[in-house]
């Protein structure tokens, strides 16, 4: 409790140095004509304060560091501004001394544990299982510090998981959960966006980062996705030296992309291409993407390209893939009707909730943009016509549209002219041709072979039954309709059996009469009525 209590007034501290509670509120609810350089005055005033926010999370650690990183893959929860300067988040911080580190080494390998030996005890066992470490790391972020090591003179890199992490992290996450109604009040979510499965989104992405065996498996499902492909490049994990806060894998050489220092346009357009073509292969055939692609997570060699850091992962269903896919084809197409069902099933929605000749029209404006703009980033045209329109697109949507962004500024960082949708044809024609192939078929009917044999092997029974519960309701509604038949008949001859009862009644009393001709027709209706009775007694029997 009081760590939670002095937690509060940590950031209450830092929120206020920044000014940041009405500074948001003013941004957030103000709407407003701007452009894509954001060079009016309240362009820049709100940069300023997107600024600032930024500052004050990178203060407070961790926890917020990746709150805003999360939030900056959400387009349709923040102004673009926000936007922007939230997805420059550093991570770097001031690195810990090896002997800091001792409850991250505790088991690895040699066996040990805190309590059985002193810091030294602990390092010296962690440095024993190398041939060379290099104490200072080469890069130190919110959740790990990355050394340089050898290991039968290979090298490697070691990624350590900082200790007391996840005490941090929580009484953080109490706090944010403590704060969710003033968000939803100053920052007016909740009609487009559930706050309460963003945050389950925020938990669940800091679980597995601090867990560096997700980072493991991670890496290895990229390895394998990228097996055949000879220019893109992932390094090896040593599954032995690999724990919870320990990753070993190979060591990937390479140069970030500001410091490539060719300028033959032929060498800068071929990196950009085999970026774009092999984020594209990550994200269309694939479903599963690195999710943080931004400029200093891949490297340029040689022979290609190499990706690394793999903490932050994408993962889309073969549903939403399809809606994408079908999405950028009728982009690539300039089929406004393709791509405008495409993006109604993924916001999940229905041709009446919106007006769709000025959807259409937004939409078009966008496939021209997709198609013939040079040398600007375009995927952020999807969010910023959902956001318009009102429309909640799934979060898988959102986060793979911000590493879209990040994989296009990378590019056109190497290529001026660089256009994502040129790559995008050639995946598309073989997606399609790969989606519809009659071995795509044949494979589907083998993986579904043992359902579809049942359902055949039940089908005479199946027939059986529905004949039998035919032929029951057809017997049912035969039954109440011949009780309908009978009631009424019943009725009927009710209503004739009280008419003559009372012509009898009415002519008995005529027939009682003294006068003679009254008494004459009395005689005669009462007559009448007897042989009537009679007939009618007859038919019912």
């Amino acid at each position: 409790m009081f760590k939670k209590t002095r937690r509060y007034f940590s950031i209450a501290k830092v929120f206020f140095k920044y000014n940041l509670v009405s500074l948001l509120y003013k941004d957030i609810q103000q709407n407003y004509v701007s452009n894509r350089k954001g060079t009016c005055y309240i362009d820049v005033e709100r940069q300023k304060n997107a600024r600032k926010l930024r500052l004050a999370f990178e203060d407070l650690g961790v926890t917020f560091i990746k709150l805003g990183q999360i939030m900056s893959k959400r387009p349709d929860l923040l102004p673009i501004d926000y936007v922007r300067e939230l997805s420059q988040l550093q991570n770097k911080v001031r690195p810990l001394e090896l002997e800091e580190m001792t409850e991250s080494l505790e088991g690895f390998r040699a066996g040990c544990s805190i309590a059985e030996a002193d810091t030294d005890t602990i390092v010296s066992e962690f440095l024993s299982n190398f041939d060379d470490f290099k104490r200072k790391p080469i890069a130190s972020a919110s959740i790990a510090q990355v050394y340089e090591a050898r290991i039968d003179d290979k090298k490697v890199a070691v990624k350590i998981a900082k200790p007391g992490l996840i005490d941090q992290i929580n009484v953080d996450l109490a706090i944010i959960n403590d704060l969710k109604p003033i968000m939803k009040k100053v920052g007016g979510f909740g009609d487009n966006i559930d706050i309460d499965d963003f945050l389950d989104e925020f938990q669940d992405m800091l679980n597995k980062e601090v867990n560096l065996l997700n980072e493991a498996r991670n890496i290895k499902r990229f390895e394998e996705i990228f097996s055949d492909v000879r220019d893109v490049h992932i390094p090896a994990v040593h599954d032995e030296y690999c724990t919870e806060s320990v990753l070993v894998m190979d060591y990937m050489e390479g140069i970030l992309v500001k410091d490539l220092d060719t300028t033959d346009q032929k060498t800068r357009s071929k990196y950009a291409h085999i970026i774009s073509s092999s984020y594209l292969n990550q994200v269309y055939v694939h479903g599963f993407y690195h999710a943080d692609p931004h400029s200093g997570n891949i490297l340029l060699r040689d022979d290609g390209i190499a990706y690394i850091d793999f903490g932050a992962v994408g993962l889309i269903d073969s549903d939403l893939r399809r809606n994408m896919l079908n999405l950028f084809y009728g982009i690539y197409k300039k089929n406004v009707d393709i791509a405008f069902d495409a993006f109604l099933k993924i916001a999940n929605i229905n041709k009446d909730e919106i007006n769709v000749h000025k959807f259409k029209v937004d939409l078009d404006t966008l496939i021209s943009i997709q198609n013939f703009a040079l040398g600007e980033r375009q995927n952020d045209s999807y969010a910023n016509l959902a956001l318009k329109y009102n429309l909640s697109l799934p979060s898988d949507f959102s986060t793979l549209e911000r590493s879209l962004v990040l994989v296009e500024g990378v590019c056109l960082e190497l290529d001026p002219r660089f256009n994502i949708i040129e790559d995008a044809k050639r995946l598309i024609a073989m997606v399609m041709m790969k989606r519809y192939s009659p071995f795509r078929a044949a494979e589907y009917f083998l993986l579904e072979g043992d359902r579809y044999l049942e359902i055949f092997k039940n089908l005479p029974q199946g027939v059986n039954d529905v004949i039998e519960t035919i032929r029951g309701y057809r017997i049912e509604k035969l039954e109440e309709k011949t009780r309908e038949i009978k009631h009424d008949r019943m009725i009927e001859n009710l209503a004739k059996y009280v008419f003559l009862s009372i012509i009898l009644v009415a002519s008995a009393y005529m027939a009682s009469q003294l006068e003679g001709s009254l008494a004459t027709l009395g005689i005669a209706g009462f007559v009448v009525g007897i042989f009537m009775f009679g007939v009618l007694f007859l038919r019912s029997q």
